[in-house]
């Protein structure tokens, strides 16, 4: 048969601004309007009840039978055909075998030009016939509507649906999906989605000793506020670095001298918080002196283990401006 895979791609959430507040979602790409009737009497599946298989919790065996439901409605008007899946019982197997097999994974291969997939499976029609079982994979740990689409979403590929046809708001190439609650970053020790964090200076060279005595208290642990397993290494390249530190003279984050921290992330869950962070920036406005303070209360700050710096928070204004940490 046919070869060709189809998938689901899933689009995350991006969160960034002041402090981690404010958030954007990345614009799927528009699609053209149109696509045909995928069937006909001469599809494999016409008029037939289709026995699937799922590999998976109880759970998921649930929500892949709630999501191809979907089509025992709909596949008439949108596929030209009739048919009906039958989620088979734990270890129950068919004389012949079944006709689909899905499998809830925990990541989706590679699928069709499809980089990073929720689901995948074969797009069949009656030219390309069917090779029993199908096999589908459907990626695990998505909230349970996000699961019912990619399933339903996958099922539209066995019927002959490609991403241009109708029902639109399921054969859509790229959705946002959600998965299931995760800790929000601020609820995590290290947040980040590595222990190792890259730093760049962008702006005055002058505030290069500022940014490494700054780090050198990072390294050390802050007091407790950044994880044991944390390192930090200085890069050149800011277009690379986790975290970029920026000078400027003045800025609209804040009335006067003084740093501000921006935060950017992933939020699978969709909850509207960010579970972790991807990129930082701390911007040092207008400030003449106490630069390293202030990158050294903005970098541990996005750390949550809970100990207090007390260096940081216990340093006055003098002290902030020469050697606060030793």
């Amino acid at each position: 048969m046919d070869s060709r895979r189809a998938g689901l791609l899933a689009v995350l959430v991006l969160l960034g601004g002041l402090a981690g507040c404010g958030a954007f979602v990345e614009q799927a790409d528009s699609l053209r309007e149109g696509g045909s009737l995928a069937g006909s009497d001469d599809h494999p599946f016409a008029g037939e009840t289709v026995t699937v298989a799922v590999e998976g919790t109880d759970r998921e065996r649930a929500l892949a039978a709630e999501g191809l439901a979907y089509w025992a409605d709909n596949a008439s008007e949108y596929a030209d055909f009739d048919v009906e899946f039958r989620v088979l019982s734990p270890g129950a197997t068919p004389t012949d075998g079944p006709d689909v097999h899905v499998r809830f994974v925990e990541t989706v291969a590679a699928c069709g030009d499809t980089e990073f997939p929720a689901g995948c499976a074969p797009r069949v029609n009656a030219s390309t016939g069917v090779d029993r079982p199908a096999s589908v994979e459907i990626r695990r740990g998505l909230a349970d509507e996000s699961a019912r689409l990619v399933v339903r979403h996958e099922a539209g590929h066995l019927l002959g649906l490609t991403h241009s046809d109708r029902p639109r708001a399921v054969m859509t190439h790229e959705r946002e999906l959600a998965t299931l609650p995760r800790p929000d970053a601020t609820a995590r020790a290290n947040p980040w989605n590595d222990s190792t964090l890259t730093v760049a200076l962008v702006g005055d060279e002058q505030y290069r000793p500022e940014l490494d005595y700054a780090l050198d208290y990072v390294r050390e642990g802050a007091d407790g506020a950044v994880p044991e397993n944390v390192s930090v290494r200085v890069v050149a390249d800011s277009a690379a670095a986790d975290v970029t530190v920026r000078t400027v003279p003045t800025d609209d984050c804040t009335a006067g001298e003084g740093s501000c921290l921006f935060l950017e992330g992933t939020d699978p869950d969709v909850d509207g918080a960010i579970e972790t962070y991807t990129s930082a920036e701390i911007r040092l406005v207008g400030l003449a002196d106490a630069a390293s303070w202030h990158i050294a209360s903005q970098l541990a700050g996005t750390f949550h283990t809970g100990d207090s710096p007390d260096r940081l928070d216990e340093a006055d204004t003098r002290e902030r401006r020469g050697d606060w940490h030793g």
